[in-house]
């Protein structure tokens, strides 16, 4: 059975096999695509605004990383606030040199050291510099993000 390619919608998307939805017409991509972008825009500013009435409602008070529970009527409410870590990167290398130098011990029990290269840092490199650190690059690529819009046409 042919599915008439006007009858699909943004609330019937997700039930239509994937052959029908490739062959839709890019005017019919481009008309759900808005629309769903519209709908996630809206969705994550409903969530930011409920965000906030649960912090302000069931957060208040609590400083501390961990899981907490609230109860409201019949609803048991879980707040969980993550334990986010950062560290001085200069007080750390003070700390390896110290292990290092004065304790004569070996770093690497303590910390795991990461070392990266900014892309465009080695973009700019001389040739034998990037030569050097070539076998060590492995280039992974992303999720593909699409952006659709209609073309310009030509003045005739």
């Amino acid at each position: 059975m042919q599915q008439d390619k006007a009858s699909v919608t943004l609330d019937s998307l997700t039930d239509q096999p994937p052959g029908v939805l490739d062959q839709l017409p890019i005017e019919v991509l481009a008309a759900l695509k808005e629309q769903a972008d519209a709908h996630l825009a809206s969705a994550s500013q409903m969530i930011a605004v409920l965000h906030g009435v649960f912090e302000r409602r069931y957060a208040a008070g609590i400083n501390a990383p961990g899981t907490s529970h609230r109860t409201d009527g019949d609803y048991d409410i879980k707040i969980t606030v993550p334990k986010r870590v950062d560290w001085d990167q200069e007080r750390l290398e003070s700390a390896i040199a110290t292990i290092r130098d004065e304790w004569e011990a070996d770093p690497a029990e303590y910390v795991e050291t990461k070392v990266s290269v900014k892309e465009s840092k080695f973009q700019a490199w001389p040739a034998a510099v990037r030569d050097l650190f070539e076998p060590a690059r492995t280039v992974k690529t992303g999720k593909p993000q699409f952006a659709v819009s209609a073309a310009k046409q030509e003045a005739a």
